[in-house]
């Protein structure tokens, strides 16, 4: 079983990977191949570890800012969906932006929480 401390984080290291696969990723929004389906791929499997350490800790799991930072991850990977089997499929370049802005926002509020849960948890 990990401690609290631990599961923070990996929690939120695996937030920042998320968000850094993004930026990656809405850098090169326009770039159509098969580079851009990969980095898509490669967000969707940070995507995937972020979930599996929140089920690590259910109070973790259901903190309302981890689950706005989750509904902000799919809201993101939403724009890219169809890269996955569509080399040249279009991305709207103004929504990638701004679920990218979104997104980091969200990951400051989460971190925030998590950081405040982690103190409260030590006392």
């Amino acid at each position: 079983m990990y401690s609290i401390n631990e599961v923070v984080k990996m929690v939120t290291e695996q937030g920042r990977n998320v968000v850094i696969c993004a930026k990656e990723l809405e850098k090169i929004n326009q770039k159509k191949g098969k580079k851009r389906s990969d980095l898509f791929e490669r967000y969707c499997a940070n995507e995937h570890s972020f979930n599996v350490y929140t089920y690590m800790n259910s109070t973790i799991e259901n903190l309302p800012e981890v689950k706005l930072f989750q509904r902000k991850v799919a809201l993101f990977g939403a724009v890219f969906v169809g890269t996955r089997t569509d080399y040249e499929a279009q991305v709207d370049a103004k929504q990638a932006e701004t679920t990218y802005v979104e997104l980091m926002e969200a990951l400051n509020e989460m971190i925030n929480a998590l950081l405040l849960f982690e103190n409260s948890s030590e006392k």
